[in-house]
């Protein structure tokens, strides 16, 4: 056996230097240096570290996300390594949809008012079935190389104008071409509208009936569809853009889920308004745009035809709670304003129009996964659920640890769908599909409590007045601030109802849903029972919306000990606690979407916060 040592300089110099070292002072008197617990410790050889990447727009006030396809995972941190930031599934793109407004014609004020509204009905409501619409102008056209052909060809003004419609969309490229006349009447999940969202054009579209009110195509047949027709000998002769491109050029489908108010479809359909436009312009077109917003209102009952559930679980103690939901719900059941309330859309002639506020509303303790039930939930933070469960704010963690179920809130939401032998990360995955998935966000609106308004509990409180006498009671105003209004509008498409009919009362012989609860004759049985659950007495109504505010204080206090009371019910409701976070980010990035959407498109009419544009 042979042994081989390998003695090297370095090895000597590193053990000298060791010897050499200084010792120091508390070891030699055999005693161990003393630290300050109550200072951190930082040391001074270690480099900050530099903040982790974050996504673009990932963050709202205290919600804050990460866009990924793992967001079905039971609990977020597991993915992004940070326990407040919330896994989203990737916003969907949205593709382009274009209409082109005439910015050479001449227009009074009011009239110039009215067309800004016309706009806005037309954006918000293709923002709402999952597009981008975007307002195009002759500046658009100018920037076609083909438009300085125009003028030479000495076409009809009409043709003119369809030509430099279809350069400005040729010069913006794939896409849809609408005539803000033209709106989308149907359900989100509607096989036309899924088909238009997939933004796939093999060639291009037009719809039967609705001759120029919508094309769809990819950016190289329309720019060949626009020189073939500039092209043609005859186009002098011609009234329309679709009689200069040949018909194999087209691929024509049924507009199922789209209606188009133009000139025709008036007269036909809607004399009333026909009339009143050629008697007075603006009146009669205001009176459209009514009827128009009115439309897309009772589209949207009509698909929710089983009504609107507003979640009421743990139902002891949480009127107060769901109450800005109830409310916003019978906003939704009210019946728009409008010249022709008992109309139908051009595309929907058998609807079922809105007549005194018949749609159902109900509260029941779980969630339905029902495609034809519209649902509001709120979702609280597990300390504000533990305080309204208990009555008192008075809250210890000996309490929390020994007298409150884990998690009660998530398995009474979930208890119709999935049983009781589930535990809390299968439900988390159940609520994060019916917020966030294609079928669940376009069938149910969730919030935390936080979203709404801090002061909307009370406001509602002191709208409600004992008085049988309604001769005696106030006019209805709006108990939601107007710019969180105009947000909910955006996400359904329409500007919802600012006031419900006093309490819920209407003047006879229109049903009223009180007297639905008592039974009164002729009305359906389906409609018996709507408002369920019974009114707490006004001393409990105080303490819960005392203890919502409370809450509310207590998740956004610094103070240590609140604090500790806050962490405590987070760590034992997970999964509550999960639910809570990935709603807030959800609505949060809702709402941030479309405000960075106006913001890029804040030059333009028919956005909220803009009142001029480069062509007003």
């Amino acid at each position: 056996m042979t042994a081989l040592f390998i003695l090297s300089s370095s090895s000597r110099r590193i053990a000298s230097e060791a010897a050499n070292a200084v010792t120091p002072p508390a070891i030699l008197e055999g005693k161990l240096p003393s630290f300050d617990l109550n200072v951190p410790v930082r040391f001074t050889w270690h480099k900050s570290p530099h903040k982790p990447p974050e996504q673009k727009n990932s963050t709202s006030g205290e919600a804050s996300w990460y866009s990924d396809w793992r967001w079905l995972n039971p609990f977020s941190s597991s993915v992004t390594l940070d326990e407040d930031r919330a896994v989203l599934p990737p916003l969907p793109e949205r593709p382009y949809i274009y209409t082109y407004y005439d910015t050479t014609l001449k227009r009074d004020k009011e009239a110039g008012q009215i067309d800004q509204e016309l706009l806005l009905i037309w954006r918000r409501a293709w923002w709402a079935k999952g597009f981008r619409p975007v307002i195009l102008t002759q500046a658009e056209a100018i920037s076609n190389p083909l438009y300085t052909e125009l003028h030479p060809k000495g076409m009809p003004k009409a043709l003119e104008y369809e030509f430099a419609r279809w350069m400005a969309w040729s010069h913006m490229g794939t896409g849809l071409l609408a005539d803000y006349y033209c709106l989308p009447m149907g359900a989100y999940d509607d096989p036309l509208l899924v088909h238009l969202r997939r933004g796939q054009f093999a060639q291009l579209t037009r719809f039967d009936g609705l001759r120029t009110g919508l094309f769809a195509g990819a950016k190289k047949d329309i720019e060949s569809a626009v020189k073939d027709a500039l092209q043609d000998v005859r186009l002098s002769t011609y009234t329309s853009i679709i009689d200069a491109i040949p018909d194999h050029s087209f691929r024509v489908e049924q507009p199922t889920a789209l209606a188009y108010y133009d000139t025709e479809t008036l007269t036909k359909k809607y004399p009333a308004v026909a009339d009143a436009i050629l008697q007075d312009p603006n009146k009669g077109r205001r009176g459209l745009n009514r009827l128009m917003i009115s439309h897309l209102h009772i589209i949207w009952q009509n698909t929710f035809s089983g009504g609107v559930e507003v979640l009421k679980p743990l139902p002891a103690h949480t009127t107060a709670l769901v109450e800005p939901s109830l409310h916003l719900a019978q906003l939704l059941a009210e019946c728009p304003e409008t010249m022709l309330p008992s109309s139908c859309p051009p595309n929907k002639p058998k609807c079922s129009p809105c007549v005194g506020s018949k749609m159902r509303i109900s509260q029941p303790e779980a969630f339905q996964n029902s495609s034809s039930v519209y649902t509001i939930v709120t979702v609280p933070h597990p300390y504000t659920m533990i305080t309204l469960n208990n009555q008192t704010e008075e809250i210890t963690v000996a309490h929390i640890r020994r007298n409150t179920d884990r998690d009660a809130w998530i398995h009474a939401v979930t208890r119709d769908v999935l049983g009781d032998g589930r535990g809390g990360p299968s439900r988390v995955i159940a609520v994060k599909d019916a917020v966030a998935s294609e079928f669940g966000r376009s069938r149910s609106l969730w919030f935390t409590v936080e979203h709404f308004p801090a002061d909307i509990n009370v406001a509602i409180t002191q709208d409600k007045t004992p008085s049988n006498d309604v001769q005696q009671r106030p006019e209805p105003k709006a108990l939601f601030p107007e710019n969180w209004l105009e947000d909910i509008d955006w996400y359904f498409g329409f500007p919802i109802s600012r006031t419900t009919i006093s309490h819920g009362e209407s003047i006879n012989p229109v049903p009223l849903p009180e007297r639905w609860q008592k039974g009164q004759q002729g009305i359906p049985e389906d409609k018996k029972g709507s408002y369920d659950p019974p009114d707490p007495t006004t001393q409990q109504q105080e303490i819960e919306i005392k203890l919502l505010q409370k809450a509310r204080d207590t998740i956004n206090s610094r103070d240590k000990h609140l604090r500790l009371m806050r962490d405590v019910s987070e760590k034992w409701n997970l999964a509550d606690l999960e639910a809570w976070r990935f709603v807030r980010a959800f609505r949060a990035r809702s709402i941030m979407e479309h405000k960075v959407f106006e913001e890029e498109e804040s030059a333009y009419s028919g956005t909220n916060g803009a009142r001029k544009s480069r062509w007003w």
